[in-house]
Order: structure tokens, then C-alpha cells, then sequence
């Protein structure tokens, strides 16, 4: 055991042989692809009861491609006062109406209706994409503006007012304090005002960001397929007493296999990862790779970034975020000594995680050490977490979680070590 290199070969082969890790691979990465590709197996149909003609039926795929080439041709136009009017003006005219409250037929409400003008234009495809592209910049002031003041004459100004507003009640919802206002207003001060949109906001780039979390989750169920069984092997076969008689004792073997497993997590990782962006980049475009993460998902994110960025991010952290999974599994594998209890612990650690996203944000050490737990990142919201991480400085959530889950590696390591050196007592 003198020769680690020769060792650590050896345990990555002797992983690799296994026909379990391939099929569980095979099986995650086609299940990544196939999660964007039901996307586009759809259809649309649109009734032309209104003008008498035929019923239009277009295939999901079709609306995607034509939805890349921007028919409204909104690419590079910036979201002021005439594009919001424009939208107010192209989704409808406004009416309120009052019918019966909902389970009670005695009392009324009042509720606001948009209606569009049925017209030619909305019956055709490229009229239906458009509808859905000034929809999408509708939904994005209509989030940030109270539906009174949808108006048609609503200005930028009120919006940016609007925006600015909504980033300090998130200020104070997280508890920030005065230090960390001014390092994300500082930030907030390097956005575009006014916001340039792209035509194609919706494609491939964002899809990998905001879907990403299940390649987590998928990352996590390999690393327990794979590496539960990697050292209660030893007990099974009966030669884990054999192995105290090595002449480097078992500290060197434990190594070996240790760093195998991240290593196989990791390169697991790597293709769920790579099948999922393959997936989203090819079929959806990766035309919205400069979209505003402030244009579609969150108007009032005080950072500037693209959804290209926040999907390399989100990507990158998850690769990290395989090591800690599969440091997780190896030593709850050492301490249930057998590969049936390690992946029923780690199969009940992830439903636990998924079922508990979040602690309550009064207790704010306690819910921020738990959102920045790896398989509570699966909960988008970590990204627009403004809570920063003090180590020597300010770190956003997504640039402490990879320095933080080393040290975890590290200790999980430290860990299973122990428990190694004590099974061989036994």
C-alpha cells in the first residue's frame, strides 16, 4: 500500500467495473434530457370560434422556434415609459366587474378584467407569440406595480420606483443589516436603468437556471446508488480484518477509496450536468444567454447577471455540491456499516430536505446555516438570498457555499476515518 497512486487506481477501476453505476448513470442523464424535451412534444390549440374560421393547431416545437426568431421584436429594446404603455396597450383594455364572492352567493366583489380585442393577428401563431411576449413584460411590471396603478399611464418612473421599493422590503424581510444594504446598493447602482430586454427571455440558459435543482437531486440519488455499498463491501467479503495487517495499517486504503468516490460523484455530476445543459441548449436556444435575470425571474435582484451567469453558477455549485454528497453517503455508510441502512438514512436525509427547504428567517443563523446545507440548495431561492457570509469580507450565499463545503468534505472525511479505524477494532 506504499504506492497511493497505485492504490487509488485500483479502487476507481474496481468502482468503474460496477454495472450498477453505469445504468444509474445512463438512466439520470436521459431522464435530465428527456425533462426539457416533454417541453416541446405538446401541442396548442386555439379555437377560432370568434371569427368562424378553423381551429389553429400548432406543436409545441414550432412555438419554440418561432418564439426564438423575436417576432414582436422586443430584442435590444429598453423597458421605459412607451414599451410599458405599448404592453398595457397590446394585452388588453382594463373593466371591472362585480359578480359574486367566491363560495357565497350573497355577497359581491369587484374584480378587474383584462380583455383583448379578438383580432386576426391573435389568431395566428406568430399573434400568439406575441401576445406572449408583451404577456412576459406585462407579468414583470404587473409583479412589481399594484394592479390599481396598472394603468395606461403608468411611467418607467413609477416601475423603477416600484422596483426599488420591493428590493427594500426584501432588505428588511431577510433582516439585513446597514453594512450589507450598502454592499448590494452598491451593486444595485451598476444596473441598467432602463432595463434593455431581449425578445427570447424564456430559452435554454434560463430553463438550465431554473431546473438545475433537480440535476442536484439527481446528483445526489447516483451518489447514494454508487458509493452506499463502497465500504461495507469490505464487511460483506470478510476482509476487513485481513486489512489490518497491511503494512501501512488502513489509513492509506481509506484515502484511496474515499477519494474514489468523490471522484466518481464528481465525473457523475459532470455528465447529469452536461446531459441537462445539452438538453436545454439544443432544443430551447441559447438565444436568452444575455437576458436579465431582472427581466423574467426576480425584477428587483439588486446584482447585475444574466441568466447565462446564474446558470453556470448554479451549475458550478451543484459540482460542488457533488463532493459534500458523496462525502454524506460514504460516511453514513461507515457508520451503518452496511449499504441497505446507508441508503435508506441518505434516501430519508433527501426527503427531509426537500420537505424542509427553509427555517424560519427570525432565527437568522439558524435558517441561514441550514440554506446553505447542499441539498437545501435545491430550493432556487438561495440565489436571491441577499444574506450575505462574513469571511474577510462580504460573500454572497453562492460564493461561501463552495468554500464552506470543502471545509464539511473535509470533516465528513475526518469523520468516516474514525469510523474506519473503529469497525477494523471490532
Amino acid at each position: 500500500m506504499g504506492n497511493f497512486g497505485t492504490l487509488y487506481r485500483f479502487e476507481l477501476k474496481k468502482l468503474c467495473h460496477r454495472r450498477m453505476i453505469w445504468v444509474a448513470l445512463a438512466i439520470l442523464a436521459v431522464a435530465a434530457v428527456l425533462m426539457t424535451a416533454t417541453q416541446v412534444t405538446g401541442k396548442m390549440y386555439v379555437s377560432n370560434d370568434a371569427t368562424g374560421g378553423e381551429d389553429q393547431v400548432w406543436t409545441d416545437y414550432e412555438l419554440v422556434r418561432r418564439q426564438r426568431q423575436d417576432p414582436a421584436g422586443l430584442d435590444g429594446r429598453p423597458l421605459d415609459t412607451a414599451l410599458i404603455q405599448e404592453t398595457i396597450g397590446e394585452m388588453g383594455y382594463i373593466s371591472r366587474i362585480t359578480m359574486p364572492a367566491a363560495g357565497n352567493d350573497n355577497a359581491e366583489q369587484t374584480v378587474t378584467v383584462r380583455q383583448a380585442d379578438p383580432d386576426e393577428r391573435g389568431l395566428t401563431l406568430d399573434g400568439y407569440i406575441i401576445r406572449g411576449q408583451y404577456g412576459d413584460i406585462y407579468n414583470n411590471v404587473w409583479s412589481m406595480v399594484s394592479e390599481e396603478k396598472i394603468t395606461e399611464d403608468l411611467t418607467a418612473e413609477d416601475y423603477y420606483a416600484a422596483v426599488d421599493a420591493e428590493r427594500e422590503r426584501g432588505y428588511a424581510g431577510w433582516g439585513l443589516t446597514e453594512g450589507e444594504k450598502a454592499w448590494w446598493d452598491a451593486r444595485a447602482e451598476k444596473l441598467e436603468e432602463p432595463l434593455v430586454l431581449t425578445g427570447y427571455p424564456d430559452g435554454g440558459w434560463c430553463n438550465l437556471a431554473e431546473t438545475a435543482y433537480v440535476g442536484d437531486l439527481f446528483i445526489f440519488l447516483f451518489a447514494i446508488i454508487a458509493l452506499a455499498g463502497l465500504f461495507p463491501m469490505e464487511r460483506q467479503r470478510r476482509t476487513d480484518a485481513l486489512l489490518q495487517c497491511a503494512r501501512n495499517g488502513k489509513t492509506p486504503l481509506y484515502a484511496a477509496k474515499f477519494l474514489a468516490g468523490l471522484t466518481v460523484s464528481f465525473c457523475g455530476a459532470l455528465v447529469i450536468l452536461g446531459a441537462m445543459a445539452a438538453g436545454c441548449l439544443l432544443i430551447l436556444g441559447p438565444e436568452d444567454a444575455a437576458t436579465a435575470v431582472q427581466q423574467l425571474i426576480y425584477p428587483a435582484y439588486p446584482a447585475p447577471m444574466t441568466v447565462r451567469e446564474l446558470a453556470l453558477t448554479v451549475c458550478g455549485i451543484y459540482l460542488a455540491a457533488s463532493l459534500v454528497h458523496a462525502a454524506f453517503v460514504m460516511a453514513v455508510s461507515l457508520g451503518t456499516r452496511s449499504g441497505t441502512a446507508a441508503m435508506s438514512g441518505c434516501f430519508g436525509a433527501m426527503i427531509l430536505f426537500i420537505m424542509v427547504p427553509a427555517l424560519p428567517q427570525s432565527r437568522r443563523v439558524l435558517s441561514q446555516a441550514w440554506s446553505l446545507l447542499p441539498a437545501v440548495f435545491g430550493n432556487m431561492g438561495f440565489v436571491y438570498d441577499t444574506r450575505l457570509v462574513h469571511i474577510g469580507g462580504y460573500l454572497t450565499n453562492y460564493q461561501a457555499a463552495p468554500l464552506l463545503w470543502l471545509v464539511l468534505t473535509l470533516a465528513l472525511a475526518a469523520l468516516g476515518l474514525a469510523l474506519h479505524r473503529r469497525v477494523a477494532r471490532k
